[in-house]
């Protein structure tokens, strides 16, 4: 169950909203292989702190299916070990996780989210 969420970006947020970008963070359709001509986006980009203490990487992506899109959430947990590295070690895996670097997610865009890095108790 979820206890606590900081959004890293969504992509309906308002120019001045902590969660908007002028990014677009899409990328290449990728269903197993390269789909020409199509992309995917992300929705959100998100951490969660969950009731016991332990964190998430939460990313919801999507693609034009025709007269719908096709997709899903991503939530990957985010391993205890990774909190004893410094927080820019921490940042350099993290992104890694839930196919945010896919999207063009950089530990430069985290560093700027102001309040993550007391999020993660660092």
């Amino acid at each position: 169950m979820q206890k606590d969420k900081f959004m890293i970006y969504h992509r309906y947020a308002k120019k001045g909203e902590a969660a908007y970008s002028s990014k677009s963070y899409s990328a290449p359709l990728f269903v197993g292989h390269n789909v020409e001509g199509q992309e995917e986006w992300v929705s959100w980009y998100c951490f969660n702190k969950k009731e016991g203490g332990t964190y998430e990487a939460e990313l919801d992506e999507a693609w034009n299916e025709g007269s719908h899109n096709g997709g899903g959430t991503i939530n990957v947990d985010i391993p205890e070990e990774w909190f004893s590295f410094s927080y820019d070690e921490f940042l350099e895996r993290v992104i890694t996780l839930a196919s945010a670097s896919h999207f063009g997610f950089t530990v430069d865009d985290l560093k700027e989210k102001v309040g993550l890095k007391e999020f993660f108790g660092f």
